[in-house]
């Protein structure tokens, strides 16, 4: 079960981009064009999942400190920019503070809006209620997964028993996705069920795979261009105004450029639904393809380059670790491009990212972790240490969907990732 704790630890350290690619259905309006000089700049949170530090800098001016004006379950910060370059830097604390990310985007303007987290899974602030049901039809050579809403998931084995409780399931209308999976030649049956919302500790009605109720998942085959030979797999997502749910067909991982995947038949969908073919590439770099549809039909699916290895240098400083990587352009990968920074030693994670508006205004991609430490309220703390063994992680992002926590996919759309990680130690 992907409870709402590990799905917000994950928005935490991972590129939102890389994550929503890989795991969650991503909502959110597209980026608006670059606003005339002398606007605000609005980054706009879930109070449960706003920073506790912002600052923002201007062009190359100096890092500026934004308080967050709260209205409602909604945590705001703004800042007048007159450039046409511009930064926004955010502390995020992890559980019980038990850890800390520093994230730092640089981009055009209307961008750093893209920082901003209003998504479902980030704002549950309540602990949430539980289900109990049971399954049948289901033998012992079978396996039945119900998920619920955007991020529970809970499994049913036939040897140990058919009932099963789900718990935090949030308050308010959920969609509910049971799957019943086999190693046998039939196909996966699904049963779907729309808004579903009972009082706390009720029981949802039975869900039985040889109803009426249930029907076949769909099948039908992708083919992988720009493969290069490495081996890939591919899982479907449903997505529907309540829920995020994975679609079960057996992966295979093979070496192989055409294989099935799996989706819902069209007259199960409702409008606004869409289904999600996640494409994943292992070799010297792993590599992701995305592509948002309503009808499971054969496809072609190319995957980005592998990315670039980027060049890290340590930027002269006093006390703290400043890493600069720089980047060369890549064409696949034109929406955003990260690298994250852990030292096992520390609690402490350090995320950069630039968006190509910013690096056509700058001179290339050159991602620097900037020097806060003059900010008001900035906490050494939170930054890295020199002479330590770092991991990084470079990501880069590609296609049609806009970068951002939680674009708004349309059918059709595409997304494309690339990523790498090894460890460094700079004085």
């Amino acid at each position: 079960m992907l409870s709402p704790r590990v799905i917000r630890l994950l928005r935490l350290v991972m590129p939102a981009s890389v994550l929503c690619s890989a795991l969650l259905a991503c909502r959110e309006d597209p980026v608006e064009p670059p606003p005339p000089r002398g606007s605000a700049a609005e980054v706009i949170y879930c109070a449960a999942a706003a920073p506790i530090w912002v600052a923002f800098r201007d062009g190359d001016g100096s890092w500026e400190r934004a308080l967050p004006e709260v209205s409602g379950s909604r945590t705001a910060f703004r800042h007048v920019l007159t450039s046409e370059r511009a930064a926004i830097a955010s502390l995020m604390p992890g559980f019980a503070r038990e850890f800390t990310v520093l994230r730092v985007l640089y981009g055009a303007p209307a961008e750093l809006s893209a920082e901003g987290d209003t998504t479902a899974a980030s704002c549950v602030v309540d602990a949430g209620k539980s289900l109990r049901g049971s399954v049948s039809g289901v033998d012992l050579t079978q396996l039945a997964v119900v998920n619920v809403g955007t991020s529970l998931r809970t499994a049913v084995n036939p040897r140990l028993g058919l009932d099963f409780s789900v718990e935090s399931v949030p308050n308010g209308p959920q969609d509910l996705l049971a799957a019943r999976t086999t190693d046998g030649p039939s196909p996966t049956r699904l049963i779907l069920r729309r808004d579903l919302d009972l009082p706390d500790g009720s029981l949802i009605p039975g869900l039985d795979f040889e109803s009426s109720e249930a029907f076949d998942v769909m099948t039908a085959n992708v083919t992988y261009e720009n493969l290069g030979g490495d081996a890939a797999v591919n899982f479907t997502r449903l997505i529907t105004r309540h829920g995020d749910f994975p679609i079960p067909l057996l992966p295979v991982t093979t070496t192989r450029t055409t294989q099935p995947y799996a989706g819902l038949p069209p007259g199960k969908l409702l409008a606004g639904d869409l289904q999600q073919l996640h494409v994943s590439a292992n070799g010297t770099a792993f590599r992701t393809a995305n592509m948002f549809f309503r009808v499971p039909v054969a496809r072609t699916v190319r995957l980005g380059d592998p990315i670039a290895r980027p060049s890290i240098t340590a930027i002269a400083s006093d006390g703290t670790l400043r890493p600069r990587a720089r980047f060369v352009s890549q064409p696949d990968y034109d929406r955003v491009t990260s690298i994250v920074y852990q030292q096992p030693a520390r609690p402490a994670f350090v995320l950069t990212s630039m968006t190509p508006a910013y690096a056509a205004r700058s001179g290339g991609y050159t991602l620097d972790v900037p020097d806060l430490s003059a900010v008001a309220g900035f906490d050494a703390s939170w930054a890295l240490r020199p002479g330590l063994i770092t991991t990084w992680t470079a990501s880069r992002v590609g296609g049609t969907l806009p970068f951002g926590r939680n674009p708004v996919p349309t059918d059709g759309a595409t997304r494309l990732t690339g990523t790498m990680q090894d460890t460094i130690s700079l004085p």
